[in-house]
């Protein structure tokens, strides 16, 4: 066992003590139960009271009204099913268990503020849903019930102050872990060299080709049940596929451990290759301008003044505004997906290679910075082989393959967030230089250039803003955003002033103050801008964590309704797996806070990490550095602490 490790298995243990300590204190000062007699008013979209607080062993009492249609009151937690009805005061009160036993009528619901065994003491936290359809904004309809002592808080907080102190004990001790003598690719493994089928199968053209095509049926499902299927979209296939599955494999899998492999089998791109190739699997004998393979269409060169991640942040902004649209009204998201499928088609007519991709995806605006975190890298095996290489194959192109579509020198390459991992490269260069390692986890630091560093912040700030967009019980917030059934355009106008804001002014302004902060208090003579960049980049972790714990319940709820509808693509009374009439569950519902309380608390220590590793390459004493970093590390801690209360409390 080598001594980082020790390290590292040390320092688990004295952040674990933080949180358990204080946590198991906790447990002997629970008041005695009462009686809580609470009245739950039920209207679109969402509860009154939002959140129900009480002590472990209270007997609550509920009843319940309807201001509007009909509701329900789901505790799966604790086998409550109420269906409230606005022609009754009684509700018809079903298992969750065994929802087609008798349910029995009541004015209200008991039950006892406990849960069975060992969780009974660690889960706190429940979500109460509606499970009755009343409108395309149905899906956020739920309240939480927050049980004291709170557990997971207090074990949060504490795992928190553990790791802010670690991080701040180590400027006090010499650290050589990150020093520049390790090298760029300290810590990298050849896949490679490590298996020889691996790189026969990365570079031929034959599994690439068929994984775009079942990405393409993928597609072409989603579009046909997203039009023809039922337009409730917790039943709809269509929107399941796109924001349940596809969106979390995207985001708390793939790009995490693969980082653009998403690219490398995206289907939007295709027929736009074909319009400027023409051919699927061979490069096509002869030159276009610089490169060294025939293309067709226009081919002109994408605006230099745009050739930047500005592009990338405003569509990713456009989109994500009416997200709710997207998710909420089924057809809305088939016509996005054509569209998306419409305009990569129509640039290759007129700009060369990829220019979709490159400037204008969202959703590589959304996996470019998170790839730089990812644990798959795309290098040369040798620089100097790449140094001494004049006709740059890999970007230019050769008789096995074609240019690289988005650019990239690979002998200049050195950070992930451009690179689509296309694997041109690794046929196109003639030297056999190109290869793929396997990495740790979030190496990558800093930011390029200040549209990188906007971009960064966008992705982040809209982490914050889709959790408490989605997950948050305020039904104010939904008010903002419905322009559904009511109409309310000019809130969702304040709205979306304030999520532009946020991620193109206020966020971005309040890492500028920082980073001068840290410069003038450290008393160094530094660039205040490389400052800002260094910082920019050390928000990817928390980032990453931020969207993986926003992801995780989108999933967890929602796999029931997976089930029903691939047995029933179109809600038309199909049921090909026998899956299509099978009761409501959710997945594990009390593990998910316990996920994301340790998904924040995971990008708070690599956050934290990455922020000190970014200047442990200048020569700069401890002293300064902290100085330097310390406004930062405040911030980045605070926004833990921000989401540790929103997940947990």
């Amino acid at each position: 066992m080598n001594q980082a490790f020790k390290k590292h298995i040390i320092n688990f243990f004295i952040v674990l003590g933080f949180g358990v300590v204080p946590a198991a204190i906790t447990q002997f000062f629970v008041p005695q139960p009462v009686t809580r007699e609470i009245h739950v008013r039920n209207f679109r979209y969402g509860k009154d009271p939002a959140v129900i607080h009480c002590n472990r062993g209270d007997t609550l009492r509920l009843t319940f009204s309807t201001s509007d249609t009909g509701h329900s009151f789901f505790l799966e937690e604790f086998d409550i099913d109420a269906k409230v009805s606005p022609a009754r005061e009684e509700v018809a009160v079903f298992k969750v268990s065994d929802p087609t036993d008798n349910p029995y009528v009541a004015r209200e619901v008991v039950f006892i503020a406990r849960h069975p065994g060992i969780q009974n003491y660690l889960v706190s936290k429940s979500n109460y849903r509606c499970h009755v359809w009343c409108g395309p904004m149905h899906a956020f309809e739920h309240g939480k019930l927050i049980i004291f002592p709170n557990t997971l808080l207090v074990f949060s907080l504490g795992s928190l102050t553990g790791i802010f102190f670690l991080w701040i004990l180590g400027f006090f001790f010499k650290q050589n872990s990150f020093k520049a003598t390790a090298g760029k690719k300290a810590g990298y493994i050849d896949l490679f060299e490590k298996s020889k089928v691996l790189r026969k199968l990365v570079v031929s053209r034959w599994p690439q080709v068929i994984f775009m095509m079942l990405a393409m049926v993928m597609v072409y499902v989603v579009v046909l049940a997203a039009f023809f299927g039922t337009k409730m979209s917790g039943r709809n296939l269509g929107v399941l596929l796109m924001w349940a599955i596809w969106l979390f494999l995207l985001i708390a899998v793939l790009t995490p451990l693969l980082g653009r492999i998403w690219c490398t089998v995206c289907p939007l791109p295709f027929f736009g290759d074909l319009i400027q190739r023409k051919s699927v699997f061979e490069p096509v004998e002869g030159t276009k301008g610089e490169y060294r393979n025939k293309y067709s269409g226009l081919f002109l060169k994408w605006p230099k003044w745009l050739r930047n991640d500005w592009p990338k942040l405003i569509v990713l902004l456009a989109l994500t505004t009416f997200s709710t649209t997207l998710v909420a009204l089924p057809k809305v998201t088939g016509f996005a997906v054509i569209a998306m499928l419409l305009l990569p088609t129509l640039l290759a007519l007129i700009f060369e290679h990829r220019a979709f991709c490159r400037y204008l995806c969202p959703v590589s605006g959304f996996l470019g910075p998170f790839s730089r975190m990812s644990t798959l890298a795309l290098r040369n095996k040798s620089q100097s082989v790449c140094d001494k290489c004049k006709p740059h194959f890999c970007q230019k192109g050769s008789p096995k393959g074609w240019a690289c579509p988005y650019g990239i020198n690979v002998g200049e390459m050195d950070e992930s967030t451009e690179c689509g991992l296309c694997l041109e490269c690794t046929r196109s260069c003639l030297y056999n230089n190109v290869t793929i390692y396997t990495r740790p986890f979030g190496v990558e630091t800093g930011s390029r250039n200040m549209s990188q560093a906007w971009l960064i912040i966008g992705v982040f700030t809209l982490a914050i803003v889709y959790s408490v967009l989605y997950q948050g019980h305020w039904p104010v917030v939904r008010d903002y955003i419905n322009i559904l059934d009511k109409g309310n355009w000019g809130l969702f106008a304040i709205y979306a002033a304030i999520v532009w804001t946020l991620s193109l002014i206020i966020i971005p302004g309040i890492l500028y103050m920082l980073s001068y902060m840290g410069a003038k208090i450290s008393r160094l003579q530094i660039n205040i801008k490389k400052v800002f960049l260094g910082s920019a980049g050390a928000l990817l972790p928390m980032g990453l964590m931020l969207w993986i714990a926003f992801v995780i319940p989108m999933l967890f709820v929602n796999v029931t309704f997976v089930l029903q509808s691939f047995s029933d693509p179109f809600g038309w009374g199909w049921d090909f797996f026998g899956t299509a009439s099978i009761p409501w569950h959710q997945f594990l519902p009390r593990l998910v806070p316990w996920l994301q309380a340790v998904l924040v608390l995971s990008g708070l220590y690599l956050s934290l990490r990455n922020l000190k590793k970014t200047w442990l390459i200048h020569q700069i004493n401890y002293k300064q550095l902290l100085l330097l970093i310390l406004p930062m590390g405040l911030f980045i801690l605070a926004s833990a602490l921000g989401m540790i209360f929103f997940f947990t409390n």
